[in-house]
């Protein structure tokens, strides 16, 4: 069994999607992780006076002249991948495992949902996680046990079905289905210092609280 725990591991890079962009402080809790972003993001975080190491897509988007010197700006045309893909098409190679998301959510609707696509895609090369509103979501495909505090909120939601076992949640699942359009399993309440879910099928995504700048490590 997987067990994600948090202890003095950073996460290796962080990319903001030009979704729903956080305060200027979340941005200072990861100082000293390296930053890349989206070419539609950077207008937002050039006003909080952030400067990514790079500015990946198409360019469409960027609004600021390209006179920032700390910022590498890489162009990539092709209309068959949106800007999160290029985001890790450019990052492929490089040694990055641990990837913070922000920016996931936010805008269009489809944008959302094109991006969840994205990341399940590429979910075996990297460890993904999402950061949004101050929770932390990662997709989960192999029975694990994470490290949380008594009383916190955890959701289990499948994508799109998954059969569990879950121990030291307020409302436990016995080898049960959730499923998109059936039953998720949001809302739910750690009882103790961790829970566990048994996967017998399927996958879900996890959402705790955040703990930046740490990452969730598995051992």
């Amino acid at each position: 069994m997987n067990e994600y725990i948090f202890k003095n591991k950073k996460f290796d890079l962080a990319i903001c999607l030009n979704g729903e962009i956080p305060s200027k402080e979340i941005f200072e809790q990861i100082a000293g992780i390296p930053l890349i972003a989206a070419d539609g993001a950077y207008n937002a975080l050039n006003k909080l006076d952030i400067h990514p190491v790079a500015i990946v897509g198409d360019m469409d988007s960027v609004d600021c002249v390209h006179d920032d010197n700390q910022t590498k700006f890489v162009k990539i045309d092709s209309q068959e991948t949106n800007d999160f893909e290029k985001c890790i098409q450019y990052i492929v190679g490089k040694g990055y495992k641990n990837i913070l998301i922000i920016g996931f959510t936010g805008g269009l609707l489809e944008h959302t949902m094109n991006n969840t696509s994205v990341l399940m895609k590429y979910t075996s090369d990297f460890d993904f996680t999402i950061y949004h509103q101050g929770r932390y979501s990662f997709l989960v495909e192999h029975s694990s046990q994470f490290q949380v505090k008594p009383e916190e909120l955890v959701s289990l939601i499948p994508y799109p079905i998954v059969k569990l076992t879950t121990k030291n949640l307020k409302w436990e699942l016995d080898k049960e289905y959730l499923e998109l359009g059936t039953r998720e399993g949001a809302r739910n309440i750690a009882i103790s210092d961790s829970f566990s879910i048994v996967i017998y099928s399927g996958k879900c995504f996890v959402f705790i609280d955040s703990r930046l700048p740490l990452c969730p490590h598995r051992i």
